[in-house]
């Protein structure tokens, strides 16, 4: 089974990359690997990326 990944857009040069979604926990510093922006992953942007993915989850089937 692949491990699900998550799509992160830098808030500052709009490079998308991903990152393991078991990887972006509460409080998680993430670095843009394009211009070096680091963002942290805070309370309701987590909060909102799990409940994002359950969705995602209960609409495919893969529960």
């Amino acid at each position: 089974m692949s491990e699900l990944t998550i799509d992160i857009t830098c808030p500052v040069c709009t490079t998308v990359f991903k990152k393991k979604a078991r990887d972006l926990k509460d409080g998680t510093t993430i670095q843009c690997p394009k211009c070096g922006e680091k963002t942290t992953i805070k309370g309701d942007m987590f909060t909102d990326m799990v409940t994002n993915l359950e969705k995602a989850k209960e609409k495919t089937g893969n529960a």
